[in-house]
C-alpha cells in the first residue's frame, strides 16, 4: 500500500504531535490514537512480515482502545489543543487571511486526514476482511479532499471554552459540567453589602481591571456556593471551572498552564467547602502574589466555613458575611417580598408574622438550621402556597403580632460557632463585644 498520502500522513503525525524525549529520540505522547496510528502508517509503508502487525490490527485496536466516535472527531479535538499549543486562538483560525504558522499547522492536519484516509480506501480486500466492522465505521468518514476553510471550522468547533462556560477539574482534565444551583441574581434576598461586593469583583474582572482573588468565608448555609456561581456566571465574557479541592495544593501549574494559553477567555477557579486551616498553602503562595505572577485572565475564588490565615488574606479580597440573626432574617424577607410579589414598602407586621413562622418552623424540627439557606426554602414554600400566604396576612392584621424570637438565633448562632470553632473562639467573641461596650 505504499503511496505518497500514507507517507504524507506519517509525515504530519510526527511533525504535529512527536517530541524529542530526554534520550534525544522522537516520541509521540502517551496517546493510544496517535500511536495506533503510526503503528498503521508503519505497516502500510513497510512490507508484509509473518507476525508483525498489519493495519488491520491497528484499525481493531484503534476501535477497542480508543473510543467509539469518529477518527477525524476524535483528532479534531486534539488537533485544536495543538493549534492552542502553537499559541494558534480561535480569533486566528477565523481570520480572513491566515499567519503563515496557522496555514502551515492547518495543511499538516489536513495531510494526516489523508493518509488516513489512504489507510482505508487502499486496504487490499484480503486484509480490509479481517477488520472489524465497527472498526471500519470509526474511519468511513474521513475526507481526503476537506476544503481548508471547512477544516478550519471543525477545529473551530472543538473549542470547549466555547461550547460551555462551567466546567469541572478532575484528573487533570476540564470536564463540561452543568451547574443546577445557579440561579438569576435577581432572586438573591437581603446581605446587600455581600452580594454588591461580589458583583463589583466580577465585573471588574470581566472588564479586565482585577484578578486579585476572593476569599469567602462565613458559617455554613450563608449563600457563598451560590452566590459565586451565580454571579460568575452574569458574566458572560466568565468561565467556571470548579476544581477538585487537591488541586489548590498539588498540580497548580497543570490547572492554570492552559487556562493561561487562551487569552480569549477569562476563568474563575472557585475551590468550594475547602479547610484552610489543613490546607498546604505552598503552591497558593508561590503562584498567587508570591514568586510567580497569576495570569491576568485566570482569577481564583475561596469559600470556606473558616478564616483564611493572615498571609493568605494579604494576597486576595476578604468577604466575611456577618451572622444571620433575627435583623437580617427580617431583611431578607422584606427584600423578597418586594422581588416576588411587588410590594413596595411591605408592612413591617406581615414581615414579623412571616419572619415569626419561619422560627417557629424551625422550633419544630422542619429546618435544622437558622440560616440564608434554611430561609430561601422557606419563603419558595411561602411562595407556593396560598393558603399559608392568606394565614399568615389575616395574623399580620391581628391584635397581637408575633416577633421573631432574637434569643434564638442567639442560641443557635453560638452553638454553632462552638461546634465549628471550639470553645476558646467563643471566649475571644465575648471578649471583643465587651470591649466594644466599654
Amino acid at each position: 500500500m505504499e503511496n505518497a498520502a500514507v507517507h504524507n500522513g506519517l509525515r504530519a503525525l510526527e511533525l504535529l504531535f512527536a517530541r524529542p524525549g530526554r534520550d534525544g529520540v522522537m516520541a509521540l505522547p502517551e496517546d493510544p490514537l496517535l500511536e495506533r496510528l503510526r503503528g498503521a502508517f508503519l505497516a502500510a509503508s513497510e512490507k508484509p512480515v509473518s507476525g508483525r502487525a498489519a493495519v488491520a490490527d491497528y484499525l481493531n485496536a484503534i476501535q477497542r482502545e480508543a473510543g467509539d466516535a469518529p477518527v477525524d472527531a476524535q483528532l479534531a479535538g486534539r488537533l485544536f489543543d495543538l493549534l492552542i499549543d502553537h499559541k494558534v486562538l480561535p480569533a486566528d483560525l477565523e481570520r480572513e487571511e491566515w499567519s503563515e504558522n496557522t496555514a502551515f499547522l492547518l495543511r499538516l492536519g489536513l495531510e494526516l486526514l489523508a493518509g488516513i484516509a489512504a489507510l482505508t480506501e487502499q486496504l487490499p480486500e484480503a486484509e480490509r476482511r479481517r477488520v472489524f466492522p465497527a472498526a471500519l465505521e470509526l474511519f468511513r468518514g474521513v475526507r481526503s479532499d476537506l476544503p481548508e476553510r471547512e477544516f478550519a471550522a471543525q477545529l473551530l468547533a472543538c473549542d470547549r471554552f466555547r461550547r460551555c462556560r462551567t466546567f469541572r477539574y478532575l484528573g487533570g482534565k476540564f470536564i463540561q459540567s452543568e451547574v443546577t444551583s445557579a440561579k438569576p441574581v435577581e432572586r438573591f434576598f437581603g446581605y446587600l453589602g455581600m452580594r454588591t461586593a461580589f458583583q463589583d469583583h466580577f465585573r471588574k474582572f470581566a472588564a479586565g481591571k482585577t484578578n486579585l482573588p476572593l476569599l469567602v468565608n462565613s458559617l455554613p448555609g450563608y449563600g457563598k456556593t451560590s452566590l459565586t456561581v451565580s454571579f460568575a456566571l452574569a458574566e458572560p465574557e466568565l468561565v467556571l471551572i470548579l476544581p477538585d479541592p487537591e488541586a489548590l495544593e498539588k498540580g497548580w501549574l497543570e490547572l492554570v498552564r492552559p487556562l493561561a494559553a487562551r487569552p480569549d477567555h477569562k476563568f474563575v477557579l472557585f475551590f468550594d467547602d475547602i479547610d484552610p486551616r489543613h490546607t498546604d498553602w505552598y503552591s497558593f503562595r508561590t503562584y498567587v502574589g508570591g514568586a510567580f505572577t497569576l495570569p491576568p485572565n485566570v482569577m481564583p475564588v475561596l469559600a470556606a466555613n473558616y478564616e483564611f490565615p493572615a498571609n493568605i488574606l494579604s494576597r486576595g479580597r476578604k468577604v466575611t458575611f456577618p451572622v444571620f440573626d433575627e435583623v437580617r432574617c427580617t431583611e431578607m424577607i422584606e427584600e423578597f417580598l418586594q422581588g416576588t410579589f411587588g410590594l413596595k414598602q411591605p408592612r413591617a407586621n406581615l414581615v414579623s408574622v412571616i419572619a415569626a413562622d419561619y422560627t417557629e418552623d424551625f422550633g419544630q424540627k422542619k429546618f435544622t438550621e437558622l440560616s440564608p439557606r434554611s430561609l430561601i426554602r422557606y419563603l419558595s414554600m411561602y411562595e407556593q402556597d396560598r393558603i399559608k400566604r392568606k394565614t399568615i396576612m389575616e395574623l399580620s392584621f391581628g391584635e397581637l403580632i408575633t416577633r421573631p424570637d432574637a434569643e434564638l438565633f442567639y442560641e443557635f448562632n453560638i452553638e454553632l460557632m462552638r461546634a465549628l470553632y471550639g470553645e476558646e473562639y467563643i471566649k475571644r467573641l465575648l471578649k471583643e463585644r465587651l470591649r466594644a461596650l466599654e
